[in-house]
């Protein structure tokens, strides 16, 4: 039988897509003034002891085999260091709601890749319309307008779009190891994304001599914050409502970053982005839904 959704369940999910959503904008601030490496490694930096702090409070620990930190690796390499710096170097030249736009692709993306990766999932035909549906807003949004006008806005899109495949693949390799504990992975890859950002800090951006504002700091901090406890209620709704409803979440972070965009930063996205926007999220939630019953 399926559990009922409680208004406690949707409070958490809300919660957890207001604090994604929120590190696009945030994020924003911070590449206005720092190099996008030093943006992404203070983000792991920062959310990787939180998310031990809360390891230990939900009582989980962390493994010892050298299996399982190898898992570890992996998920810190697709589901840190590669979107965190795809989304930080694109941000340089997109705008904060755009970054949370390309990055709802999440679900679509992982319709596309499961099947490669996953015998127990299925390319139906509701999933590959939705797809379509969701790949026609990824072109309104990145195509015609944006092609005649700003190169570096073009390329600035295409590596954000990086981000939301590279997590998709992460997700896909955290589902080969279930007996890992949620919070203990989430903690692993902040970790890892800590250690294989910092050093192409240090490399390409020379960020000890970068002079950043207190806005920037503070903008660097509440990225990672946010990004560690969204992770811990992620993990905890998983465990109430389900993964696959739990796949819903993504939808949100478009919508919070358009929204803090405008009421934050001034954004004001051209009409194409918000026609792209309702193509993706009418396609993302054709694929969320038709997961759910699968």
């Amino acid at each position: 039988m399926i559990k009922p959704i409680t208004i406690l369940d949707w409070a958490i999910l809300g919660l957890a897509a207001l604090l994604l959503g929120s590190t696009f904008v945030f994020m924003n601030i911070a590449v206005s003034e720092v190099h996008p490496f030093t943006v992404a490694a203070g983000r792991a930096i920062v959310a990787a002891p939180i998310c031990w702090a809360l390891l230990i409070f939900f009582g989980a620990k962390m493994p010892r085999s050298r299996a399982e930190w190898i898992v570890f690796f992996w998920l810190g390499v697709l589901t840190a260091a590669i979107p965190f710096g795809t989304v930080a170097w694109g941000q340089q030249h997109i705008e904060s709601g755009l970054a949370g736009i390309l990055f709802g692709t999440s679900p679509i993306m992982s319709v596309i890749l499961a099947p490669l990766f996953l015998k127990e999932e299925r390319l139906t035909s509701r999933r590959l319309i939705g797809s379509i549906i969701g790949f026609i807003g990824i072109v309104i949004l990145i195509g015609p307008s944006v092609l005649a006008n700003a190169t570096d806005q073009l390329l600035g899109s295409l590596i954000t779009l990086l981000a939301p495949i590279s997590h998709t693949l992460g997700a896909i390799y955290a589902r080969h190891h279930p007996k890992l504990a949620p919070p203990a992975m989430a903690t692993g890859q902040m970790i890892f994304g800590s250690i294989i950002l910092l050093p192409l800090a240090f490399y390409f951006e020379n960020s000890l001599e970068i002079k950043v504002s207190g806005i920037a700091i503070g903008a660097m901090i509440w990225v990672g914050i946010a990004t560690a406890f969204a992770m811990s209620l992620y993990f905890l709704a998983v465990k109430r409502v389900g993964a696959a409803r739990v796949s819903l979440v993504p939808l949100f972070f478009p919508v919070v970053a358009v929204i803090l965009g405008f009421i934050i930063l001034k954004e004001r996205l051209p009409v194409e982005a918000f026609l792209g926007l309702a193509f993706i999220l009418t396609g993302a939630v054709a694929v969320s839904s038709a997961s759910q019953r699968n």
